[in-house]
C-alpha cells in the first residue's frame, strides 16, 4: 500500500501546471506569547511556481533575543485548482531564538534576496511576560489495554550509580595513566578525596573548528551514589553530545604520585560561533564517598564539587584568499557523488546523493551551485546530517531530478571550499564527474508519461492498422463480446480481490504481536520515567522521553531508532499517522531536548513537578495514538 501511496503522488506531478504569479516570502514564529528565558521559532518562508535561487536571509539586530541555532530545508507542494494542478516549492529558515528580557519585543523586517529582488518581511510583536508559557494540557487517555499481561523483561536505562572496581584506590594497573596532568594544568589538591575536572583538548580555536571537552570524576575512595546537580551550559559553542554516562566506568590513573579512579561524567564535541573569549563553564555534582582505612572502609561523605571553567580564545576564520563557495565548514572533509539508479529513462525521477563527511561539523556544509545539463529539470531536495560518536559527522543531499531528454550527460564535479585549521587554509573538495545515461522517447508538454507506468505503443510503428487494438473509448463498443475473454477478464478481478484480502490480513496478522510488545514496552518505560519524576531528576527525565520517542518510531518505521533522523522515521509510517501526529511528535520531542540539553536559565518552571507530569501525560497520549495508527 506503501509503494501504491508513492505512485499516485508521483502522478500527481506529472499533468500541466499552473503556476502562481511571483514569490511570497513570509515570517512567522511558533508562538508570541512566551516569558524569559523561552525559546521560539522564526521561520522565514519563501514560496515561488518554480524553482528560483533565494539567498540566505541575514539577520539584523534583534533587541532582546539570542540566536542559538539555524536550519534550512525545502519543500515541493501540489493541488488541484479550478480543474488545473497548481504546484509551488518553498525554501524554509528555522531560527531557533532565546527570550533574553521580558516587555513586548519586536523581530524586525528582514530581508530576503529572490532571484536578485530583495523582499522584506513584516515585523512581529512578541509579548515576553513575568511567567513562561504553559505547555498544552495533555489529553487523557485510555487504560493500557494489556495491563494485566506479564511485562516484558526489558531494562529501560541503568542509573547512574556503580560500585568503584575491586582495585578502588589502590595503585592503577601498570600502564595506565602514569604521571596524567588533567584538567588543562589545572591544580589539584591532594587532601581532596573526590572531584570534578573539565578538560579540553585545545584553548584555541577557530570559529566553527571542533574542541572536545570532557568532564570526569576523580575519586580516592569508593563512590556510593552521585546526583548531577548542573551539566554546563556551554553558551558560545554549537553543542553535539560525544557521550553521556550511564554508569560510571572507572579507570585508574596517578596524579602527582597520588593514585586516583577516574570515570568520564559527559562528553562534547564545540564548535565556537564567534570570535573572542569562550568560556567552557562548570559541572555540578553531590557524590557520597566512602573514605578508607588501614581496616577497611571508614566514614561517608557527601561532597559537592564543581569543576573550574576553562577559558577558550576563538579567532574568526581568515576573511583573506576566502572562496566565494566557503559555507563556514571547518575540518577536513571529503564528497562523493553518484545517481540513483546508474541510468535514467526519460521522465522518470533519478536521484543525485550527494554526501560529505568528515572530521568538523558538517551540519553547516550548504549544496554548492551544480551545473546540471538544460534539460535536467529539478525536482525536489532535501537534506539530512548527523555527527557521529567517533567524532566524525555528514551531510547528505538527496536531489531529485527529471531527464526530459534522451541522451549521455556528463555531471561536472561537484565542488565546495572549506577550512583546514590544522594548516591553516582553505582548501577545495570536489567528487568524480558523473556520468548518466538516459534512454526513452523525449515528449512534449501535455503528453508526458507518468513515471511508473508502461511506455505507450505508437500504432504508426506497430504495422498495419488492421493489426492495432480497439481504441478504448470507440472502437470497442462496436466489437462483439466475447464469453471467453469476459469469463477471463472477470476470473482476473476476482483473483486481485482475493489477493489483497489475503494480503491485508497477512499484514494486521503480522503487525498484531508489535502492538502487543510496543504496548508493553511503553507501559514499562513510562514507569520508569514517573520514577524519575518522582525524584526530581527532570534532566533524565528529558533524556528518557527523548530516547523513547525515537524508540517507538523506529519500531514503527522499521528504521532504527537514535541513529535515524525523525524525518526520515515519519516518511516510513501511515499516512494517516503522518498528518495527524507529525506537529504533535516535533513539538513534543523539542521540548523533550530542550529538558535534555538547554541551559538552566531556559528551562524555567518546566523542570517543576507537575510541568513534568503534563509532559509525560502528553507523551503517553501521542505515543499510544501513534501506536494505534500503524495499525490501522
Amino acid at each position: 500500500m506503501k509503494h501504491l501511496f508513492l505512485f499516485l503522488n508521483l502522478i500527481m506531478f506529472l499533468p500541466q501546471l499552473v503556476h502562481a504569479d511571483g514569490p511570497e516570502v513570509m515570517a512567522v514564529v511558533n508562538r508570541n506569547q512566551v516569558g524569559p528565558g523561552d525559546v521560539i521559532n522564526l521561520t522565514i518562508s519563501v514560496t515561488t511556481p518554480n524553482s528560483v535561487p533565494v539567498e540566505e536571509p541575514k539577520l539584523p539586530a534583534m533587541q532582546g533575543f539570542e540566536l542559538i541555532n539555524a536550519t534550512a530545508g525545502m519543500e515541493t507542494r501540489s493541488s488541484y485548482t479550478n480543474g488545473q494542478f497548481v504546484t509551488t516549492q518553498s525554501r524554509n529558515f528555522t531560527y531557533m531564538l532565546h527570550v533574553a528580557q521580558k516587555g513586548i519585543l519586536t523581530i524586525p523586517g528582514i530581508p530576503v534576496v529572490v532571484e536578485g529582488k530583495t523582499y522584506v518581511t513584516k515585523p512581529i510583536k512578541i509579548s515576553a511576560t513575568n511567567s513562561r508559557a504553559a505547555p498544552p494540557q495533555a489529553q487523557n487517555d485510555q487504560a493500557d489495554p494489556y495491563g494485566q499481561m506479564d511485562e516484558m523483561e526489558e531494562i529501560f536505562n541503568q542509573m547512574l550509580q556503580r560500585r568503584l572496581a575491586p582495585h578502588a584506590g589502590g595503585i592503577p594497573p601498570r600502564g595506565q595513566g602514569q604521571g596524567h596532568v588533567p584538567g588543562n594544568g589545572a591544580e589539584i589538591n591532594p587532601e581532596e578525596a573526590f572531584f570534578i575536572l573539565g578538560e579540553t583538548d585545545k584553548t584555541k580555536a577557530y570559529v566553527g573548528e571542533q574542541i572536545t571537552a570532557s568532564f570526569y570524576l576523580y575519586t580516592r575512595g569508593q563512590i556510593r551514589d552521585i546526583d548531577t546537580l548542573k551539566y554546563p551550559d556551554l553558551k558560545g559553542f554549537w553543542k553535539e553530545e560525544i557521550e553521556m554516562a550511564s554508569r560510571l566506568n572507572f579507570e585508574g590513573t596517578v596524579i602527582n604520585g597520588i593514585p586516583y579512579q577516574r570515570a568520564l561524567l559527559v562528553s562534547y564535541a564545540l564548535f565556537p560561533i564567534k570570535a573572542g573569549k569562550s568560556i567552557v563553564d562548570s559541572y555540578k555534582a553531590k557524590c557520597t564517598v566512602l573514605s578508607q582505612s588501614n581496616f577497611g572502609f571508614g566514614k561517608t561523605y557527601i561532597y559537592t564539587k564543581t569543576s573550574k571553567p576553562i577559558n577558550i580564545e576563538v579567532v574568526d576564520v581568515p576573511s583573506q584568499g576566502r572562496p566565494a563557495n566557503f559555507s563556514g565548514a571547518v575540518g577536513r572533509f571529503r564528497v562523493s557523488a553518484h545517481f540513483e539508479p546508474p541510468t535514467g529513462v526519460v521522465n522518470q525521477p533519478v536521484t543525485l546523493r550527494v554526501r560529505f563527511e568528515g572530521q568538523g561539523n558538517a551540519k553547516l556544509i550548504e549544496l554548492p551551485k551544480m551545473e546540471l545539463p538544460p534539460s535536467f529539470e529539478l525536482y525536489d531536495q532535501k537534506s539530512q546530517a548527523k555527527y557521529l560518536k567517533d567524532g566524525t559527522s555528514f551531510k547528505e543531499f538527496e536531489v531529485m531530478i527529471l531527464p526530459r531528454e534522451p541522451g549521455v550527460f556528463t555531471i561536472p564535479a561537484i565542488a565546495s571550499s572549506v577550512f583546514d585549521p590544522q594548516t591553516g587554509k582553505f582548501t577545495t573538495i570536489s567528487s568524480q564527474p558523473l556520468s548518466l545515461s538516459v534512454t526513452g522517447t523525449a515528449t512534449t508538454p501535455g503528453q508526458q508519461p507518468i513515471p511508473g507506468a508502461p511506455a505507450q505503443v505508437n500504432p504508426a510503428a506497430s504495422g498495419p492498422k488492421e493489426a492495432t487494438l480497439p481504441g478504448l473509448a470507440t472502437e470497442i463498443e462496436d466489437e462483439p463480446p466475447s464469453t471467453g475473454v469476459l469469463a477471463g477478464v472477470t476470473g482476473g478481478i476476482f483473483a486481485l480481490v482475493f489477493a489483497f484480502l489475503a494480503y491485508s490480513a497477512w499484514i494486521f496478522l503480522r503487525r498484531k504481536p508489535k502492538r502487543v510488545s510496543l504496548g508493553l514496552v511503553l507501559k514499562r518505560r513510562l514507569k520508569s520515567i514517573n520514577d524519575l519524576v518522582d525524584k526530581g531528576e527532570w534532566r533524565r527525565v528529558g533524556v528518557e522521553l527523548t530516547n523513547a520517542v525515537y524508540y517507538v518510531l523506529g519500531q514503527i518505521s522499521d528504521q532504527g531508532g537514535s541513529n535515524v533522523e525523525l524525518s526520515r522515521m515519519l516518511e516510513h509510517t501511515s499516512p494517516s499517522l503522518r498528518n495527524e501526529l507529525s506537529e504533535p511528535i516535533q513539538k513534543l520531542l523539542a521540548q523533550c531536548e530542550a529538558l535534555s540539553f538547554a541551559p538552566e536559565k531556559m528551562i524555567g518552571d518546566l523542570s517543576q513537578k507537575n510541568k513534568l507530569e503534563i509532559l509525560v501525560k502528553e507523551f503517553e497520549s501521542v505515543m499510544k495514538r501513534a501506536i494505534d495508527l500503524a495499525e490501522i
